[in-house]
């Protein structure tokens, strides 16, 4: 049995390499263009990934991290997010007194 999992394993290694192109930090627009190789080869994917990508640039800019061209709901074009981590600033467009955050209020008698 021990002999018979060596082998797989190293039987996959190769395989791996051969077969699965990287896929690590590409957006799903750029997966299309590399999946759309007509060979089963990772050096030929990725030949034909760098072609696409010269011949349509727009492709791959449109889809940038971080950026969309539509929000998926509305149809609109998206705004710039707040990425401040202070949830009470955002919603108050300020920082927040002490008392705010603890919501503790002080009453004159």
């Amino acid at each position: 049995t021990l002999y018979i999992f060596a082998a797989c394993n190293v039987i996959t290694i190769p395989m791996v390499y051969c077969l699965y192109p990287e896929s690590n930090q590409r957006t799903l627009e750029e997966m299309n263009l590399l999946f759309a190789a007509d060979s089963i080869w990772n050096w030929d994917a990725e030949k034909n990934y760098k072609l696409l990508v010269q011949q349509n640039p727009e492709l791959v800019q449109a889809a940038g991290r971080g950026v969309s061209v539509v929000d998926p709901e509305t149809g609109i074009r998206k705004q710039s997010r707040n990425l401040s981590l202070d949830v009470g600033a955002m919603k108050t467009g300020g920082s927040e007194s002490e008392d705010e955050k603890t919501g503790t209020t002080h009453h004159e008698a």
